[in-house]
């Protein structure tokens, strides 16, 4: 399935441009060529992933957010009038069946690996704060008089500032 790019505006595009974009038919084409190009968005997002390298997804986001709002606006639009349904013709029927088939199956993988790429960066965090803690923990003198506990008040200088 070929991209149609001229119908789509630069990844630079805001996401509230969108929204304020609703077109005034639904044109099927366009809803083929964006779903196709939000779908080679999450391959590459999931490659990615699967490489670890969390950093550049980030450069995916701004065309990823127009695409879906883009689709959305044509998901509105088929809401407001069903009946476009029934005059698309079949072989545009066949290919975004086509698409959407190919679309679940990457959104499915991007799905597994962010869930995985989650519970690795959940794993690192949990190994630095282990290690931190176990480093920078203090011993205090007990009742008895000997050195072995931890002091309950200290805290760990330890934060986040990303997720997942």
């Amino acid at each position: 399935m070929q991209v149609a790019s001229e119908t789509m505006m630069p990844p630079a595009a805001s996401a509230d441009i969108a929204t304020t974009m609703m077109p005034s038919s639904m044109n099927i084409q366009e809803v083929i060529a964006l779903t196709s190009r939000l779908a080679q968005l999450l391959s590459e997002e999931s490659e990615l992933l699967g490489a670890m390298k969390v950093a550049k997804i980030e450069e995916l986001q701004k065309e990823k957010v127009f695409l879906i709002g883009m689709l959305d606006a044509q998901r509105k639009l088929v809401g407001q009038h069903p009946q476009t349904l029934e005059m698309i013709p079949s072989r545009d029927k066949k290919d975004l069946e086509e698409v959407a088939e190919v679309f679940n199956h990457i959104l499915e993988e991007n799905h597994r690996k962010l869930l995985l790429a989650r519970e690795v960066n959940r794993k690192i965090v949990k190994a630095i704060s282990d290690a931190v803690k176990q480093k920078t923990s203090k011993r205090v003198y007990n009742r008895k008089g000997i050195t072995g506990g931890i002091n309950p008040y200290e805290t760990l200088p330890v934060t986040l500032n990303k997720h997942i």
